[in-house]
């Protein structure tokens, strides 16, 4: 997948997130860069509802970034849909998508979600933006850096990051900031109360990039179980769900995806 431009930093940066509300993990660093965001769902959850994805328009151009071309056109159950009956071309799509996205924009780096086997989407967005990547550096003649953050806490997945390229450490005014930001848009806030839930009000202070893995390293290791296979067991026993979604779903949608551009 691409690798790494000494002139990255020095062309438009983009923001790709799977759900509204990732992009209050990386606060500071939208507002120094002001890059163009990308969201792949409205965040509707069960529901058709858009405030979400709306609430992430208002943060990202509050804070000087630019909504983009793909910004919350699919609903959450949508996309499920696609995993769970194995269609990988939606996703083919989308990469498509955003790579004309990444063309047109003249697109350096683009940072995404990591793959940390804690929820489906957010791991198939992470392979769609690299394979996105790809394609745009191939008609652009340079290459598209992918740097990726961690969505949740690495305590809530069993993926590790990768190298880290990037630390910004906020101080106490700007970590204030940014707990006043998520509040003036209360329908996303909840994603980042559920981060501190986890790892504590001192994980507001710290925001990190990482290399992606290799993709031959995505992949659950011996007795492992991805969170998301874990929180379907529960709620089907619950009598919430009807099936659970697995890695056995997963794998063959990014490893279609993946031998798009390997």
């Amino acid at each position: 997948m691409s690798t790494p431009s000494g002139n990255a930093e020095t062309r438009p940066t983009a923001l790709a997130v799977a759900h509204p509300g990732h992009e209050l993990r990386l606060l500071k660093w939208i507002e120094q860069t002001r890059p163009s965001v990308f969201i792949l769902t409205a965040g509707s959850r069960s529901g058709t509802s858009r405030s979400r994805v709306e609430a992430s328009r208002g943060l990202a151009e509050a804070l000087g970034a630019r909504p983009a071309e793909v910004f919350g056109q699919h609903l959450d159950r949508e996309v499920y849909e696609w995993i769970l009956a194995g269609e990988a071309a939606p996703f083919r799509d989308l990469a498509r998508q955003l790579a004309d996205s990444f063309v047109a924009r003249g697109i350096g780096r683009v940072v995404t979600d990591s793959w940390q086997f804690y929820n489906a989407v957010h791991d198939l967005w992470h392979v769609t933006v690299r394979v996105a990547a790809e394609d745009a550096a191939a008609r652009l003649g340079h290459a598209v850096e992918v740097l990726d953050y961690p969505v949740v806490p690495t305590v809530m997945g069993i993926c590790r990051p990768g190298p880290e390229r990037l630390r910004l450490t906020l101080n106490e005014e700007e970590v204030a900031r940014k707990l006043s930001l998520a509040h003036a848009f209360p329908e996303i806030a909840d994603d980042l109360a559920e981060v501190i839930d986890v790892g504590g009000p001192e994980i507001l202070a710290l925001e990190t990039l990482h290399d992606p893995l290799p993709l031959r390293d995505l992949r659950p290791g011996p007795g492992q179980k991805p969170l998301y296979e874990q929180y379907g067991e529960a709620r089907v026993a619950g009598g919430l769900y009807a099936s659970v979604l697995r890695w056995s779903h997963v794998e063959p949608i990014a490893l279609a995806l993946a031998a798009v551009t390997v």
